[in-house]
């Protein structure tokens, strides 16, 4: 079983006024130069390591005197330092292995990249602290892997039209039967969508990538009714495919929105954790059961390896159903004898 996951505010706006302006503006300089070089994820994967990097700069302020980035005192007390923030993300903040290291490796890419510019002559960690250990054994989340009945299960449960609407139902079909990543799906637009063809184009993904997007019949059947609708709401004014509205304004979808909704639909089968990647497993898990062609799943999945596919996104099979299927295979070898 995965375990929990807890969330804790704990690094409120009040917090962040203890930060010293100096650490602030020294990281603001990393930052900038970085996302100079890698402008696509700026609002994803910048964004997140902006966020760990703030709360590392609060526990400094917090625990260290705001001890500066470039202070010889930081450079001597360093190990100590980083030692004790891993204790604090762990004891007070709850975070899991994966994440304690990521936060670390936040920490670790600005003195690279400092020692990189001279702005110092070495790097006050490196080689010199123990991660955290078994970071990768650790499941944080459960996945599901639904079957044919769970999917049907579904489908029903969205004709609830008191619980679920038109775009919950909408969200299911594409991403079931598209496999994208939540990312790619929050970016659909008008202006990307082919209907003819049944595809977006040019949808902008992980690390910036360019990949296509492409839905089942129902899925353009549930588009069309939907385009109708807008005409109503906004006049179709907002390009995004998912809207919401706020403050009387129709505006895209948030990425939160969307996983929350998945949440929400995963209730229909008693599951309070299931999300968004939980779909696009189930259908790259299903057209490999079904098709047995591992490379057909990892194209849909946008792999550059069959590797990945195969060791992530494959449900693996229990030895009772090895066990079947070798005698079905034996079975069968015999037969054409």
């Amino acid at each position: 079983m995965a375990s929990k996951i807890v969330k804790i505010k704990y690094f409120t706006d009040e917090k962040k006024k203890l930060i010293s302006p100096e650490n602030k503006k020294l990281y603001e300089k990393y930052l900038n130069s970085n996302i100079i070089k890698n402008r696509d994820v700026k609002e994803t994967t910048y964004k997140t390591y902006e966020n760990y990097f703030t709360q590392f700069l609060v526990y400094l302020a917090e625990y260290w005197n705001n001890v500066g980035l470039y202070d010889e005192e930081f450079f001597e007390s360093s190990v100590d330092i980083m030692e004790s923030y891993m204790g604090f993300l762990q004891d007070t903040l709850k975070n899991n292995k994966k994440v304690i290291n990521t936060k670390i490796s936040a920490v670790s890419s600005f003195y690279l990249w400092s020692l990189k510019r001279k702005y110092i002559n070495r790097h006050p960690f490196d080689k010199q602290l123990d991660r955290m250990k078994g970071a990768n054994d650790e499941k944080i989340i459960n996945s599901y892997f639904l079957d044919d009945e769970q999917i049907e299960k579904v489908y029903k449960g969205l004709l609830n039209e008191k619980k679920y609407d038109i775009q919950d139902r909408l969200l299911w079909e594409i991403m079931l039967s598209s496999a994208n990543r939540v990312g790619a799906i929050s970016r659909l637009s008008l202006t990307s969508l082919d209907l003819d063809n049944m595809m977006f184009t040019d949808i902008r993904e992980k690390r910036g990538y360019r990949v296509e997007v492409a839905f089942s019949e129902e899925a353009k059947k549930l588009l069309e009714q939907w385009l109708e609708c807008r005409k109503e709401l906004d006049d179709l004014t907002v390009d995004a495919i998912f809207i919401t509205k706020y403050q009387n304004t129709y505006r895209p979808m948030t990425y939160g929105t969307i996983q929350e909704r998945i949440r929400k639909i995963g209730e229909i089968l008693g599951l309070d954790d299931f999300h968004c990647h939980c779909v696009r497993k189930t259908t790259l898990n299903s057209i490999y059961t079904k098709t047995g062609d591992m490379s057909l799943a990892a194209e849909l999945a946008n792999h550059k390896s069959i590797e990945t596919t195969r060791q992530s996104y494959i449900k693996p099979q229990s030895k009772a159903e090895i066990r079947d299927k070798i005698s079905r295979l034996m079975k069968k070898s015999n037969e054409e004898k």
